[in-house]
């Protein structure tokens, strides 16, 4: 932590120093936390809005620091729109603040019926170190909707003279949202199982919105317990647990040995993909797929 905070002075020197924040001269800088945020944004802003990304792709956002060239663009960005939930953002959003002091934050998280950890199937206990809410709301195209319309109001109110404008585009960022949503259901519909399994348990919204049931096997943030690991493969041949989830940034060993044991495809996703109706559809299709045959069509 003392490097941390020493980088932190560093940075601080050093924007003192330039006397700017290193943006294009003119450029109007909306700075998001996770990357399928940028979606929203520039669906409805178009290109009024430069979307600087904090996290990058691979990161984990329970202990990732941002880098010099973030904090610099943060520094120009007219906006913070953050999930309110993420470990990092509370790790380091005093330091944001005192960086960019003018600029409006935003929680993405208003509105939506957060789900507190006891709600989880299969993980109780465990701790996001965001006060133990779930933070991977923007999954579910059902919370998409709230999602859409905060960030309407928050560019309108940056961007008064180009509400109308905004408005259209809020409309058919609903109109793309619905079908994602259409899509999903209509996926899910005919899916084998209703119960999929997961590593890092990045999808309760979806299965709470979409009536699954969402088994997580990572135990207060690590691989599971060897006696776990039995109970787990019984528990999936006994489901007929036909998926099991995983994301790259995390330990696959465990998972690979469930799905070895079970006959259960094991499928990567990729919840901070800003392709996010993409990222959504594909992972419906994987829940619903039949009898083993899956594929990103």
């Amino acid at each position: 932590m003392r490097k941390s905070v020493l980088w932190f002075y560093a940075v601080m020197l050093l924007l003192a120093s330039c006397g700017s924040p290193g943006n294009r001269q003119g450029e109007r800088v909306i700075t998001v936390s996770i990357p399928p945020f940028s979606y929203f944004v520039e669906a409805v802003a178009g290109s009024d809005f430069t979307v600087n990304v904090m996290l990058p792709p691979g990161a984990d956002h329970h202990s990732w620091e941002p880098l010099p060239r973030q904090i610099t663009a943060l520094a120009g960005s007219e906006a913070f729109l953050i999930n309110g939930r993420l470990g990092f953002e509370y790790a380091w959003m005093d330091r944001f603040i005192e960086i960019n002091p003018g600029m409006k934050i935003t929680d993405l998280s208003a509105g939506i019926s957060l789900i507190e950890p006891e709600v989880e199937a299969g993980h109780e206990g465990h701790d996001h170190g965001d006060e133990g809410v779930d933070p991977h709301y923007w999954i579910s195209p059902k919370e998409a909707y709230i999602m859409a319309a905060t960030v309407r109001d928050l560019l309108v109110s940056l961007n008064p003279s180009a509400a109308e404008r905004y408005a259209l585009n809020y409309d058919r960022l609903i109109a793309d949202i619905s079908e994602v949503d259409s899509a999903v259901t209509a996926l899910l519909a005919d899916a084998p199982s209703r119960t999929f399994m997961i590593f890092h348990p990045a999808l309760a919204y979806l299965a709470r919105d979409y009536g699954l049931e969402q088994i997580s096997f990572e135990d207060e943030g690590k691989s599971p317990s060897p006696a776990r690991m039995k109970e787990l493969i019984d528990f999936t041949r006994e489901k007929g647990i036909k998926v099991i989830f995983i994301q790259a940034e995390y330990d696959l060993k465990s998972a690979q040995v469930i799905a070895e044991e079970t006959g259960a495809t094991l499928i990567t996703i990729d919840p901070m993909n800003p392709e996010w109706g993409k990222a959504v559809v594909e992972i419906a299709k994987a829940i619903s797929m039949e009898h083993g045959a899956w594929s990103k069509e």
